[in-house]
């Protein structure tokens, strides 16, 4: 049996109008939330147990982004609040780029920023707190710039200024003001 430990997630306020960017627009029967619902690929009664795991991806290039449905994919989930699934989007793309690269490093920042949301979520506020760091610090080196789509600038701002009671006021709730991937094209 399952321990509860947190809530099931809930839609995004403004979900019937948020933008799609990649092509499949299916979305997972849950937001699997750890110790709440059935692991998503290890158990039977997850939503993706025995699907086949993405291919391994070829390297790829940034340049490539508004193409790349790995990519596309998990920011979709991402905005959805299926946190975990988007990281398990992005993780062939990080996995197909030497650790040290640039690409890697952004991909690895935004599965560090689902992470934390994830464990924000949950209550995990120390978990939380040392996710968004760890991939504050990532995405950092992009500040400046618009990478793979992404206003590098804007997100963090706006993922600081969400998360910042994380230091001094306690777990903020996802809502509203939770951070989104919106991607210029």
């Amino acid at each position: 049996m399952f321990r509860m430990r947190a809530e099931p997630l809930s839609d995004p306020p403004a979900l019937t109008i948020l933008p799609w960017y990649g092509l499949d627009r299916t979305l997972p029967a849950y937001r699997f939330v750890p110790g709440l619902h059935p692991h998503p690929t290890r158990s039977p009664q997850g939503h993706s147990f025995g699907q086949l795991s993405p291919a391994a991806r070829p390297p790829w290039t940034p340049e490539q982004w508004p193409s790349l449905g790995a990519y596309l994919r998990g920011v979709d989930l991402f905005n959805r609040w299926y946190f975990w699934e988007a990281h398990e989007a992005w993780e062939p793309l990080w996995r197909a780029q030497s650790a040290d690269s640039e690409p890697a490093r952004f991909i690895q920042g935004l599965i560090g920023v689902a992470a934390a949301l994830l464990k924000l979520h949950m209550q995990e506020a120390t978990a939380a707190c040392t996710l968004w760091q760890r991939a504050s610090g990532q995405l950092n080196s992009f500040r400046g710039t618009v990478w793979m789509g992404l206003d590098i600038d804007r997100f963090l701002d706006d993922l600081d200024r969400y998360l910042l009671p994380l230091a001094t006021e306690g777990v903020p709730s996802l809502g509203p003001e939770t951070s989104s991937l919106r991607l210029i094209r």
